[in-house]
């Protein structure tokens, strides 16, 4: 054991010493920005699960509603375009194509509203009932997904990790946003009076 702490307390012995420590840190370092990194990917797989349902759900709805005018066939149009590329997208393209559905998502709500009928309707029910289910999971999944985006985007921020993370090639994750719509007041007292 002598000998090893001799050796250490020569120049080439903490020069080694420090080495081994730069190495041991940095390594740690890219091994946390490598656990933030999966974290943050895996929270988006299941936000991609969830939106797939949806996007197959909101289909089957945007096909009974088109049933009922064909007017209302533009949304399913769009929809479909936007679920025909869906697989192929990045997750940035996959981000901007979710907020476009619940626009779309939206508009077909309001056109739900002119048909009495198809709201008594069972497929209509079940639909609905699913829908409301995949968004709450969608919900859920979407804070994970936040918070694991703002752990990561957090130590890729802070000093001296922004450095190392930055020559590691580590890039900022987008956050998933409200869109404008969902932020918006909305009515109550209108919608209640039927407006």
């Amino acid at each position: 054991m002598e000998p090893i702490i001799q050796f250490l307390l020569t120049p080439v012995g903490m020069i080694l010493t420090g080495i081994v420590l730069v190495v041991l840190i940095i390594g740690g370092i890219y091994n946390r920005f490598v656990s933030l990194r999966n974290r943050v990917e895996e929270a988006f797989r299941a936000i991609d699960a969830y939106l797939e349902q949806r996007f197959d759900q909101l289909t089957k709805l945007a096909d009974a509603v088109a049933s009922y005018n064909e007017h209302e066939r533009k949304t399913h149009t769009e929809l479909a375009k936007i679920r025909s590329g869906y697989r192929t997208m990045s997750p940035d393209e996959k981000i901007a194509a979710a907020n476009e559905v619940e626009g779309l998502e939206s508009r077909m709500r309001v056109q739900i509203e002119r048909y009495p009928e198809l709201k008594a309707s069972e497929i209509y029910k079940d639909l609905t009932k699913a829908i409301t289910d995949i968004e709450e999971k969608l919900s859920a999944s979407r804070r994970s997904y936040n918070a694991n985006v703002y752990k990561f985007n957090t130590k890729l921020g802070q000093f001296p990790t922004n450095i190392l993370g930055s020559i590691m090639g580590f890039k900022k994750a987008e956050m998933f946003k409200a869109t404008e719509e969902k932020r918006q007041d909305i009515d109550l007292r209108g919608r209640l009076r039927g407006e």
